[in-house]
């Protein structure tokens, strides 16, 4: 994903001055200082490095990323002396589209995008055309190169009785049941909030309070402080929910409340341009009461006492209550680290057959019975022979693409620029 990569880093350092020159030359092929430095500090603020407080690993860093680009340079001159190898339109559209979809839903819109790069959709992809080319060209050329490489059983021992001590282990597993409950907002609640909008809908349209003083005032969208909930948009940017209404209105009218799943919205039209509109928003999210929370309690209560040293109508109860929007269910030696903390501490500490109490994080309730808790242990041919023989493959392409390189730069014009 390398142009996802550098879409990232122009995204975050677009304000800074980079000093810029070619650091290497690769045969006829030249890799810019910049290119080097924006990855060089993206992959450091993801480490927690920064180049004041640690220059040395910095500087290694650098040195790594450089070196890779250097072997990327050396596969892709290759590639193309190579005419068996070649990337379709179709291939670099495709790829390009998928990649600006991603990055697209990180950055909220298309608009939003194109601001962070002062340029268009088509002006992006032409930038970087080129870019793409190469790199599904050097990932076609890797395959054929490093796709057949296989290892033998006595390869993956060998390997094993190398490496064992720095494979990761197995993470913990438990055999368990869980009941989830969210608190979440009841219908009172929610007409509470409806009412609320419907009040604040009549004096906006009877003129007593403007809609940007109402947005700055009531919304609890956190953007209103630099926006006063005004957005520009095109269809397809917005939730469904929300377009549907926005786009149906007429300049100036307001709409709602509507239901989306932040929350229920009051919108004002303000101008529309073919598919590209400017609304503004009110957003009232909803918000659990005290009543509410006290009721997900009260259920959890009941089915504490319902199941009462009965783990299998427990287990049964647990199964019925899963869905996609929970942890409900009930699980066999499963690894736990993708589970609420809460849980994870009780399958650690808790006796093994008994039911936890009632466990409480971040908005929710929990009951488990525990059956039986496993810590981690270590990875074995015996016990994880795939992963293993996953590894030994990697390594062995690894050293086999390291010594190709090697052999290829005796033969390729290589040049460092060390005065970076």
């Amino acid at each position: 994903m390398i142009l996802l990569f550098i879409f990232s880093f122009s995204f975050l350092f677009s304000q800074q001055e980079l000093v810029d020159g070619v650091v290497a030359t690769v045969g006829n092929k030249n890799i810019l200082f910049s290119e080097v430095l924006s990855e060089t500090r993206m992959l450091a603020e993801q480490k927690g490095l920064s180049l004041q407080e640690s220059p040395f690993l910095f500087q290694q860093l650098f040195d790594t990323i450089l070196k890779d680009k250097i072997y990327l340079k050396i596969v892709l001159i290759e590639a193309e002396k190579d005419s068996l190898f070649s990337v379709t339109y179709d291939e670099i559209n495709t790829s390009l589209n998928e990649r600006i979809d991603v990055f697209t839903s990180q950055v909220g819109s298309k608009e939003s995008l194109e601001k962070a790069f002062g340029m268009s959709i088509g002006d992006i992809k032409n930038s970087y055309w080129e870019t793409v080319r190469e790199e599904l060209l050097i990932e076609k050329f890797k395959y054929s190169l490093l796709g057949n490489v296989t290892v033998s059983k006595k390869e993956v021992f060998s390997f094993y009785e190398e490496f064992k001590d720095s494979i990761p282990s197995f993470s913990d597993k438990a055999s368990f049941s869980l009941v989830q409950k969210k608190i979440s907002a009841s219908k009172k609640s929610e007409d509470n909030v409806k009412k609320r909008l419907v009040s604040l809908k009549d004096s906006l349209d009877g003129d007593f309070l403007s809609f940007s003083d109402a947005a700055t005032l009531y919304s609890q969208d956190p953007s209103v402080s630099l926006n006063k909930g005004i957005m520009e948009t095109s269809r397809g940017d917005l939730v469904p929910e929300y377009e549907k209404t926005a786009y149906s209105l007429s300049l100036n009218e307001i709409g709602g409340p509507i239901k989306t799943p932040f929350g229920y919205h009051l919108i004002k039209l303000i101008e529309k341009r073919g598919e590209k509109i400017k609304s503004q928003h009110i957003l009232l999210m909803l918000k659990p009461s005290k009543q509410d929370s006290l009721l997900s309690a009260s259920f959890i209560d009941s089915l504490k006492i319902k199941t009462n040293n009965d783990p299998g109508l427990f287990d049964s109860l647990a199964v019925s209550l899963k869905n996609n929007n929970n942890f409900s269910g009930s699980y066999d030696k499963i690894e736990t680290l993708n589970f609420p903390v809460v849980v994870q501490d009780f399958l650690k500490s808790g006796n093994s057959y008994s039911f936890s109490p009632v466990l409480y994080d971040n908005g929710s309730f929990y009951y488990i019975y525990k059956y039986s808790y496993v810590e981690s242990e270590k990875r074995t041919p015996e016990n994880d022979w795939v992963f293993l023989e996953n590894l030994s493959i990697n390594k062995k392409r690894s050293d086999f693409f390291e010594k190709w390189v090697q052999d290829k730069i005796e033969t390729t014009y290589v040049k460092i620029n060390n005065t970076f």
